[in-house]
């Protein structure tokens, strides 16, 4: 009767050892396709950002510095640089406020007939300028450029003038509350 029980212990750990051993297999391959789709979701993100990331906006001092062209504004030159290989479209440069007694931090606080935004349109790839209007460096004041615009796959951006990156759900022109119809000025080849 002695054998019996051994015999029958026996069994029943391993029953349980292959039952752990079962267990611990389904959960691994449940792991690792969770991994697998996980690495695919960021994958899909990163191509999905992927042209957004590679356009940025600064201002730099022009050939010939800040310049008055008017007795309003100071203008000062925007360095837009496209380092994807397609455009990006509805372009629009917005001075924005980083500190100070300035305009809005945020280019689309700034809407309809904002005088210190250029309307660019198609911005190709490369490095590009453009001379926009700003209140002057009064009083404290840190100014930034801000870009939006629509990717090639349609998806809408901006850049802001700290750097970082956002989608928008709407295009450029209705983000910035921009009265239609608008006047594209375009930009000047850097490179």
């Amino acid at each position: 009767m002695a054998e019996y029980w051994e015999v029958g212990l026996i069994e029943i750990i391993d029953l349980v050892v292959t039952g752990i051993s079962g267990v611990a297999a389904v959960a691994a391959v449940i792991v690792s396709l969770w991994k697998v789709g996980q690495e695919k979701l960021a994958r899909a993100e990163k191509l999905r950002r992927s042209q957004a990331e590679s356009v940025s906006c600064w201002f730099e001092d022009g050939p010939e510095g800040p310049r008055s062209l008017d007795d309003k504004h100071v203008w000062q030159y925007v360095v837009l640089r496209n380092e994807s290989e397609s455009p990006v479209y509805d372009a629009i440069v917005a001075c924005v406020g980083l500190q100070g007694a300035g305009p809005a931090a945020r280019g689309e606080e700034c809407a309809g007939d904002y005088p210190y935004r250029r309307l660019l349109g198609v911005l190709p790839p490369g490095e590009w300028g453009v001379w926009l209007p700003t209140s002057g460096l009064g009083m404290s004041v840190v100014l930034g450029a801000e870009i939006a615009f629509r990717d090639a796959r349609g998806v809408s951006w901006v850049r802001r003038g700290n750097g970082i990156l956002e989608e928008t759900k709407e295009d450029p022109v209705s983000f910035y509350g921009v009265e239609l119809p608008c006047a594209w000025v375009g930009c000047e080849r850097r490179d």
